[in-house]
């Protein structure tokens, strides 16, 4: 038997291989069909998160593996990528095929929001080669079209994507549409949480104190982690029907708030967590009820906000602001960075001392990809659509004030 972090392409597994001119890479596509193939790759994967630079929250077996159980269960196949040097497994890519009428759809493994980061799990201080190797082996898998999420311009996976065949139509879309700006803190370098915030404006400082206060006023606060499973189950139903409702009564249309199958994934993660060890659920409560809370992806190294709402009775403490704060100052003292994710928004430019831009990446795999085009020229047209809406609202509005 293989030992972790030396597995080695299986015979069934030979006909995938193939050895690069340039490097001594091999790679494979492991077609996963049930859990029990997924589980085989449990240690070798395991071991491959502990030596990786970062292990996104996302990457984890944990994750991958309940996110694969859905996938499979909706009828979706599930395939493994993986890269090998002298031996070792040096990366490797999970995803799942969906079929879109005669189009099959290659994309990462998702609790249901299909907003996770787009990227393989790859060995720390992996080369370009090993991410060229990836992105070869992933395009072996058995679909027309690969999406891939959010992939951050600069990075070394970025750079192995330029010479791939991608959409037209993203391709000829302006640069500003195509993509969303990221805002992260840097703070594993960090000595001291002093030496970090005395770097952010005295406004932002200022409210905070102002707003915890406030707070304070409306009784006894607690900031924390669910360290139990009853009461992940509670807070993380309280999130998602508290974020639906502020979903609903803005007009606001998010598809995965339209039912319960993201909010059953967490808890069923909650459940196979140590929740103890591993934080995932983070809350603001006062006098013992719940008025913020977000789902979390802890990595390795970086600790990111996935999905947050609070009660808007609480708007004027700024609640939200609150629970951010607490969760930057968990990640200083826990060695992490935090990453507030790909959406432009104020408060996240206020805390951010690192920005990064991110587009989401369509590869061509077959001809018959090209399909895709009208779907995604559809999904420009319609918002293209919006916008000229919005900017005659706002010039209707102009017109209107005195």
């Amino acid at each position: 038997m293989n030992e972790p972090g030396h597995l080695m392409p299986t015979a069934a597994a030979v006909e995938w291989t193939s050895r690069s001119t340039k490097a001594a890479h091999t790679s494979e596509v492991r077609e996963i069909e049930s859990l029990s193939a997924l589980a085989s790759l449990r240690e070798v994967w395991r071991a491959l998160a502990a030596g990786a630079e970062d292990c996104p929250g996302h990457m984890t077996f944990e994750y991958c593996e309940l996110a694969a159980s859905h996938a499979l269960t909706d009828g979706e196949s599930v395939s493994v990528a993986m890269v090998y040097g002298d031996g070792e497994l040096l990366a490797l890519w999970p995803v799942s095929i969906v079929r879109r009428g005669i189009v099959r759809i290659a994309k990462g493994l998702t609790c249901g929001t299909s907003e996770e980061y787009g990227q393989p799990l790859v060995r720390a201080g992996a080369s370009r080669a090993v991410y060229a190797a990836a992105v070869k082996a992933i395009r072996r898998v058995d679909a027309d079209v690969l999406q891939i999420p959010l992939v951050r311009h600069g990075s070394l996976l970025q750079e192995a994507l330029e010479d791939v065949p991608r959409s037209w139509v993203l391709a000829r879309v302006p640069a500003r549409w195509r993509g969303l700006p990221g805002f992260s803190i840097v703070l594993r370098d960090v000595p001291r949480w002093d030496d970090f915030i005395s770097t952010r404006s005295k406004a932002l400082r200022g409210t905070l104190r102002n707003r915890h206060k406030r707070l304070e006023a409306r009784g006894h606060v607690e900031f924390g982690w669910c360290r139990t499973i009853p009461d992940a189950v509670a807070v993380l139903s309280w999130l998602f029907r508290t974020k639906r409702r502020w979903a609903e009564r803005r007009g606001v249309s998010v598809a995965y708030l339209k039912d319960d199958r993201v909010r059953d994934f967490f808890v069923a993660l909650a459940r196979r967590t140590d929740l103890s060890k591993v934080p995932l659920v983070a809350f603001v409560k006062v006098e013992g009820v719940t008025v913020a809370a977000s789902v979390n992806l802890v990595g390795s190294r970086t600790v990111e906000g996935f999905v947050t709402t609070y009660d808007e009775a609480f708007a004027g403490c700024s609640v939200g602001a609150l629970l951010a704060e607490f969760l930057v100052k968990w990640s200083h003292a826990n060695g992490r960075d935090f990453d507030f994710r790909p959406l432009d928004a104020e408060y996240k430019a206020s805390w951010a001392n690192r920005r990064t831009w991110h587009e989401t990446r369509v590869v061509m795999l077959r001809a018959r990809g090209r399909l895709a085009e009208f779907s995604l020229l559809f999904g420009q047209l319609v918002r293209v659509r919006r916008k000229c809406a919005e900017y005659a609202m706002r010039l209707l509005e102009g017109m209107r004030s005195p």
